[in-house]
């Protein structure tokens, strides 16, 4: 089973994308802010990580650089998330940070499912 980490403060968010992820075959890591991510990223290494760009600690652009800059890490593909207007620049910081796709919310979660798993299968991640 592929485990994805969840970096996501909203509750209501969190609910939603754990049942989608939940109810395609996916474990779910959660981590509520961004200093949890990097405290049970590295530990718990999931398959690849969806990540809020707007949290209430560490940036979520912060967290993909520092991610991407961890031995333990840095393998491990990122879906940056936002609810932010949709400014070039924001989205190619992500993309130069090392995240290798960057999602603007509302997101269809067929659309997500497709994105989580069209990543994991090019990055060599085949379903267990």
């Amino acid at each position: 089973m592929y485990r994805i980490g969840l970096v996501e403060d909203d509750v209501l968010m969190q609910k939603m994308w754990s049942s989608v992820l939940k109810a395609d075959g996916l474990e779910c890591v959660l981590c509520p802010n961004g200093a949890s991510a990097l405290e049970r990223l590295p530990k718990e290494r999931p398959d690849l990580v969806l990540l809020d760009v707007n949290l209430p600690d560490i940036d979520g652009h912060e967290i993909c650089r520092r991610l991407k800059g961890d031995e333990r890490t840095r393998a491990i593909p990122i879906i940056m998330l936002t609810g932010e207007a949709r400014e070039l620049e924001q989205r190619v910081r992500g993309l130069e940070l090392g995240a290798d796709d960057y999602l603007f919310k509302p997101i269809s979660p067929k659309v997500l499912l497709a994105r989580v798993r069209a990543i994991l299968l090019s990055s060599g991640r085949t379903r267990p």
